[in-house]
């Protein structure tokens, strides 16, 4: 091979090729042992790891990976295969100890995706169980999983609002994966209208870990992963993260009404996001989606730029040593010395909700005032060198100050609204 290889193209042809066919495409027919460890690196870096190695193994033809690699990858596999079981198993637990209270649910997220759209148990790393069920539930399901021996990870408060999250906080048991129950999709302080209550209309029956239970409609599950992937994740999760929405549309294709898929993004009002990230899906895995539907959820189209952009915030998993929040990045952009010293205040003053939740400290209790100390601390040790080293010009920032202020404009475009 030359210096045209290019693992990351060479793993998306791989991404795109149907495993049932048989054979290898040609692109990997010669790697040698140096560029096998360079695209299993680049699969590693996407968190395809365990899909690369699913996706070898199936093929007819023995591969020619070098046997450090083959044993890593099948290390990597075996070990998702074996908690992705125990995933399967504790929610066969949750969903029947659910079911018992006559509390409804829905499996969200991994847990559908491994049962219904990934064929091998352990092609998909998974880090926690999501379910959802209806917001006039939570009291009986916090009941239930404390029945069960799970404890919260940190405050919350039925009495709340709560307007700021979307589900209960982790909640684990002693040697258990950790569960987030969801009562909706998406904060209600986003800019966003997800009716939670006709999601559950459109919900359809779902046998998961072997329990009756339900699951979104199709349409409902790709906009709640492109959701999740774009604005939710600022496009942070790699390659994984659009594989889930590509697999689905590829496994549910003869099912997906796209004009009822349209209709909902228009009522969540999510029509960019939507249209965004199956462009994307589109582009870079080669999964068809029908012309009128980004017509009809973006008329003006996407500009190249913004594309481009997007696809590599995607793509390009570079870790920088300088860490840019989006509030970061608007303190660097301004001029105004008050400006900076307000955003600076913003970010340690947070609610006192916020601070409950983040140190589980009761938000009523007076010794909460010390936490906002205990947060000064927390900023000034995860991002005071970064400040410094902007408020000295170092142009060592630049590149992770430019990723960063790439993915806040992206996503301020995401929730623009068309005229």
């Amino acid at each position: 091979m030359t210096q045209e290889f290019d693992p990351l193209k060479i793993l998306l042809t791989l991404l795109s090729t149907d495993p049932a066919l048989g054979e290898l495409p040609d692109v990997v027919a010669h790697l040698d042992p140096g560029q096998w460890d360079t695209l299993v690196s680049e699969a590693y870096r996407q968190d395809l790891g365990p899909l690369l190695y699913s996706f070898l193994v199936r093929q007819k033809e023995a591969f020619t990976l070098p046997l450090p690699i083959k044993e890593k990858l099948n290390r990597t596999y075996l070990s998702t295969a074996v908690r992705n079981t125990l995933a399967l198993h504790e929610t066969e637990i949750l969903l029947t100890a659910f079911q018992n209270v006559d509390i409804p649910a829905a499996g969200l997220k991994g847990i559908y995706l491994l049962e219904y759209v990934y064929a091998d148990i352990g092609a998909r790393s998974m880090n926690d169980i999501d379910i959802l069920i209806r917001k006039q539930d939570l009291a009986a399901c916090i009941s239930t999983l404390q029945g069960l021996g799970y404890t919260s990870s940190t405050y919350f408060s039925l009495e709340d609002k709560n307007v700021d999250t979307k589900h209960l906080p982790p909640m684990q048991k002693s040697g258990g994966m950790m569960v987030e129950v969801h009562w909706t999709l998406l904060e209600e302080d986003e800019p966003f209208t997800i009716d939670a209550e006709a999601l559950w209309v459109r919900t359809v029956p779902a046998k998961i870990a072997n329990v009756d239970a339900l699951t979104l409609g199709v349409e409902d599950l790709i906009l709640h992963l492109c959701l999740h992937l774009t604005y939710q994740h600022y496009l942070n999760l790699g390659l994984r993260g659009l594989l889930d929405i590509a697999m689905v549309i590829n496994k549910f294709k003869e099912e997906i009404d796209w004009q009822k898929l349209v209709e909902i993004a228009k009522s969540w009002r999510n029509e960019r996001v939507t249209a965004l990230t199956l462009r994307l899906v589109e582009t870079q895995l080669n999964i068809p989606i029908p012309a009128e539907v980004f017509s009809s959820l973006l008329p003006e189209g996407i500009d190249h730029d913004l594309l481009e952009n997007a696809r590599l915030q995607l793509l390009d998993r570079v870790r920088f040593d300088d860490h840019f929040t989006p509030d970061l990045v608007s303190m660097s952009a301004s001029k105004n010395p008050f400006s900076k010293i307000k955003i600076g205040l913003q970010r340690v003053f947070i609610s006192r909700l916020a601070l409950a939740r983040t140190y589980n400290v009761p938000p009523n209790l007076p010794k909460i005032l010390g936490y906002y100390y205990v947060r000064l601390k927390y900023l000034i040790t995860g991002y005071g060198k970064t400040v410094l080293r902007l408020q000295l010009g170092e142009k060592s920032t630049e590149p992770a100050r430019q990723k960063a202020e790439i993915s806040k404009s992206l996503h301020e475009w995401m929730t623009q609204r068309g005229e």
